[in-house]
């Protein structure tokens, strides 16, 4: 898991002020199309059942920002092969702000990671298991 986690975060780490040109959702997967800084396109596809999205403009600058991943067992606790989260009401806010509460409850074998884009704020997040097959590509 940590080559998937680290293989995503080097590539996640050329989206700092990227454009989310496009995504799609359908059937379960998702379909990203990022203008990295240097002109280069980031075609991504993951399977997932769990997206929130943020009703932002697809227009400059409100689809500027960056993406992230997050292992979602560094984060958080484990009861009974779930997610689970214990914390003060400040901790909870915070989670719930990084939309890391979209993992509360699920099954840790079917669910791995969370990968979200933001910039002032996530305007994308989606959870995802690293064991499924997806597609991250520079063009």
């Amino acid at each position: 898991m940590k080559n998937f986690t680290e293989e995503i975060q080097n590539i996640f780490s050329k989206t700092g002020d990227s454009e989310l040109k496009n995504y799609f959702y359908k059937n379960n997967q998702i379909k990203l199309e990022v203008l990295l800084f240097d002109d280069e396109t980031l075609n991504m596809e993951f399977e997932t059942e769990i997206l929130y999205c943020k009703n932002f403009e697809q227009k400059s600058p409100f689809n500027k920002g960056y993406f992230k991943c997050v292992e979602l067992s560094s984060v958080l606790e484990i009861n009974n092969n779930h997610y689970t989260f214990s914390g003060n009401f400040s901790d909870i806010m915070k989670a719930q702000k990084a939309k890391i509460n979209l993992a509360f409850g699920l099954n840790i074998q079917n669910y791995t990671h969370l990968i979200t884009f933001s910039n002032s704020t996530v305007n994308l997040a989606f959870i995802i298991n690293y064991k499924n097959r997806y597609k991250c590509n520079i063009e």
